[in-house]
């Protein structure tokens, strides 16, 4: 039970779709979880709880709570420390509060800008870089996935997805995270999806944010089940199947109002997905972009569904890392990819 109880990793606030944002922070050791704000002039603690008591063993805290309340509005997260509830008791030590943050994930009807990130791979500090040569501020990070090369451990997911998390967003604007085939590899690939839960309980799902709507699609891993990498231990036929009838019973009326409307998946070239046509079903809804990364490059690809693959780490030998900017304004849609020596690497603009 550490003495110096802490804030390990500061917040970030994570869309997954639905009614409700997932506020997600860690602790430096296990404890209670919560998150307060004002709304409506009523003051607001909203718990780390599940039927109805409040989760104390663990070190990863995540609250759900209703976009609308949060939306435009002030927070601050905290945690007390618990080192075992006993039946009529238990042993709790200090709490711990984070700063005010000031949440700005306003649903922008235009001139939205999204900061695309994916690949990482570990190369934070070139990540950091490319993304410091952007002058405009995004109103939402787009974390598309193999943010580290494997996910064994839990701190592998502190480490890389929220620790990033934290520094694209700075706890002030919402995250969308789309898992990459490396993020389904190793002990903790299995657990990581009860921090960020979805209306589908998977890493696919819906979501809307001003004039965008957009679906977030889980390409999950790269080869047939049988490959000697996953040890007989993946049943991605299943999974893809339940995901495409999933996509197919998407309704082209929900996104009929829609300005924008934009694919993210980790592997964004879905013509031949494991022998089937992914986006027929997208072209169907209406879909004008579909984003992703996986192929370690950067490039855009007309066609009825234009494909943007936003960089990341370079296969080249270049040893380049790119990022990207999205940004929607007037009924088109502009991709910038800037790599981490400043150099732009691809502007383009398409009209929808």
């Amino acid at each position: 039970m550490p003495v110096n109880f802490s804030i390990k990793v500061e917040p970030s606030v994570f869309d997954c779709g639905g009614e409700y944002y997932s506020v997600v922070w860690v602790t430096s050791g296990k404890g209670s979880g919560y998150v307060k704000y004002t709304y409506n002039g009523e003051e607001k603690t909203v718990w780390d709880a599940s039927g109805g008591l409040i989760r104390t063993d663990d070190t990863i805290h995540s609250v759900q709570v209703p976009k609308s309340e949060l939306q435009g509005n002030t927070y601050k997260v905290g945690s007390q420390q618990v080192g075992f509830k006993f039946g009529y008791n238990a042993f709790k030590r200090r709490t711990v509060e984070s700063k005010e943050y000031s949440f700005n994930g306003v649903a922008k009807q235009d001139d939205i800008k999204l900061l695309c990130i994916s690949d990482i791979h570990g190369m934070k500090k070139e990540m950091s870089n490319a993304v410091s040569y952007f002058t405009d501020k995004p109103d939402m990070v787009m974390l598309l996935g193999d943010v580290n090369s494997a996910m064994v451990y839990k701190s592998d997911f502190v480490n890389h997805v929220l620790k990033n998390a934290f520094t694209l967003s700075g706890g002030e604007i919402p995250v969308v995270y789309t898992r990459g085939n490396h993020e389904t590899r190793g002990e903790f690939g299995a657990q990581a999806i009860k921090y960020l839960p979805s209306e589908t309980g998977e890493y696919y799902f819906t979501f809307d944010f001003g004039s965008l709507s957009a679906v977030v699609l889980d390409s999950g891993e790269d080869k047939e089940d049988n490959h000697k990498e996953y040890s007989g231990l993946v049943d991605f036929a299943a999974y893809r199947e339940q995901e495409y009838n999933w996509l197919c019973s998407l309704d082209a009326s929900d996104f009929e109002n829609a300005a924008y409307k934009i694919v993210f998946s980790h592997d964004p070239t879905l013509t031949d997905h494991f022998g089937k046509d992914w986006t027929a079903p997208m072209i169907d809804l209406g879909m004008d972009l579909i984003v992703g990364g996986h192929h370690h490059t950067n490039t855009f690809t007309e066609g009825e569904l234009p494909v943007f693959v936003d960089g990341g780490k370079q296969n080249d030998g270049s040893g380049a890392w790119i990022a990207s900017m999205l940004t929607l304004r007037d009924g088109t849609i502009r991709m910038l990819s800037v790599d981490d020596s400043g150099s732009v690497k691809l502007d383009r603009t398409i009209t929808v």
